[in-house]
């Protein structure tokens, strides 16, 4: 039985020992080297390309999202994250990972995401980081998903103000950021819930951060929360004014 190259990156003497002896009892692992913090892992992980990364997340030097922002281009390991906290679960999809084990995990639940792995099945999105993402963002923020080719970006329902054209990309205006996202805005229209609504050409708004309406016949003054400021087209007008 062919066995796949293994890296420990965890920085708690006994869970690295525990995830030692959980991947020396699999039978389809190798362990190649276990290391303590992110600085060892940015020198040695390259010199193996190990076929799988089991990573703590909050280490004493450096978050695993560091690390592998350093090793990009370097290493093409699946990860599996191993952490206490779930509020990373948004950084975990984004860099594809396999798989996401909240400690403390058993055996059990740690040979399952091996498994993932050695049966190439990887799902976007995976359904265990999902499911802490949809907790994180709870039903006050639902989660917004925006595809762009292989990769998809995640908001909060409430975090986006709006939503702007730039030809075949789009502006999607947050409290905190600017996303330019591949995709046409007749598009994404079509994938978002309300309270998203299409105003003109080239804007889509979020109602719930609207501050303020002024109707007319033709076209409508709306006065977002951050000051920002959208006129209607007669095309999409009744959209807004049929609201009432």
């Amino acid at each position: 039985m062919s066995t796949h190259s293994t890296i420990i990156v965890e920085d708690v003497g006994p869970a690295r020992r525990r995830l030692e002896k959980m991947v020396k009892n699999h039978p389809s692992l190798h362990l190649v080297d276990s290391l303590k913090n992110g600085e060892e892992a940015i020198e040695r992980i390259p010199l193996s390309n190990p076929e799988i990364l089991l990573m703590d997340i909050q280490l004493k030097d450096k978050t695993a999202f560091e690390v592998l922002d350093q090793l990009h281009g370097r290493i093409n390991s699946k990860i599996i994250f191993t952490t206490a906290y779930d509020q990373y679960a948004i950084q975990a999809f984004e860099v594809e990972a396999v798989d996401y084990l909240l400690k403390p995990f058993d055996e059990e639940r740690f040979n399952g995401a091996i498994q993932k792995v050695i049966k190439r099945e990887k799902q976007i999105p995976e359904q265990a980081i999902l499911a802490l993402l949809e907790r994180q963002l709870h039903r006050k923020n639902a989660l917004i998903i925006v595809p762009e080719g292989n990769k998809q970006h995640l908001f909060g329902e409430n975090d986006i103000l709006y939503i702007t054209s730039e030809k075949y990309y789009v502006n999607i205006i947050t409290s905190s950021q600017k996303k330019l996202v591949r995709i046409t805005l007749k598009k994404l229209v079509t994938l978002l819930p309300p309270p998203f609504l299409r105003i003109n050409k080239s804007t889509i708004i979020n109602l719930h951060q609207v501050n303020q309406v002024e109707y007319h016949k033709q076209s409508s003054k709306v006065l977002m929360k951050d000051g920002m400021e959208f006129f209607t087209t007669a095309t999409y007008n009744g959209n807004l004014r049929n609201l009432g």
